[in-house]
């Protein structure tokens, strides 16, 4: 699946390419009055304000004359903001973001939208190297950047889900790994059985808690 849209999107974009060595060399005067603009999108997650401040200001410092912010979770499937800035975007426009993740959730999901804008003329950028320059002569080139650009937004988005995972057990109080977490209640149990004479074992049988906690525990106690 991945493969033939990334072949068909890679096809339009070099029929982009050739049909531009047609084009007249001296411009219509309603081609002349039409300017381009770049248009930026910036996404954080939840609430990173520092992170979506500092993409609002790269984009604004590239150049874009109007940029449309959120905050949502990478992987929502509808991206208001993005969606406000894609149709605001008409032929020689181009979407500027920081990098291919703050937009999109993986590889097939970046291919249509590509797809999209190239049909529209429209280009798409990053500040990290990428872009879709239907007026690039050097196609192998292009290609490889798109190629390159889709292995790192993989990489991104892992990394991506992962802070967004860490998060969300922080906020529901949830323990975020290293040593087991016991409550106060039955950390009190396995003292008052290791006090009564029952061996690691047996309190492992009536508490169901595991050996390794159990020890803890009662090296935590001792130590008080």
């Amino acid at each position: 699946m991945f493969f033939y849209l990334f072949i068909d999107t890679v096809k339009n974009i070099c029929n982009k390419t050739l049909t531009f060595k047609f084009k007249r060399k001296r411009l219509l005067l309603s081609e002349k009055n039409k300017s381009s603009k770049a248009i930026g999108y910036a996404r954080a997650t939840h609430n990173e304000y520092e992170y979506l401040e500092e993409q609002i200001k790269f984009l604004k410092e590239e150049g874009c004359s109007l940029v449309f912010s959120e905050f949502i979770s990478l992987d929502e499937e509808i991206k208001p903001q993005l969606n406000k800035a894609i149709n605001c975007l008409s032929e020689g426009d181009e979407l500027v973001v920081t990098k291919l993740d703050r937009a999109f959730s993986n590889r097939n999901e970046c291919i249509r939208v590509i797809n999209k804008l190239v049909n529209q003329d429209v280009q798409l950028r990053t500040l990290s190297g990428f872009f879709t320059n239907k007026y690039s002569p050097n196609t192998s080139s292009l290609v490889f950047n798109i190629l390159f650009e889709l292995n790192n937004l993989d990489n991104d988005c892992l990394k991506e889900r992962k802070k967004e995972n860490v998060l969300k057990r922080r906020l529901n109080g949830n323990n975020l790994g290293g040593r087991p977490k016991i409550s106060p209640l039955k950390e009190s149990l396995v003292i008052r059985l290791r006090d009564e004479g029952y061996s690691y074992r047996s309190i492992r049988a009536q508490t169901g808690i595991a050996l390794s906690t159990i020890r803890r525990v009662i090296l935590d106690g001792e130590g008080k």
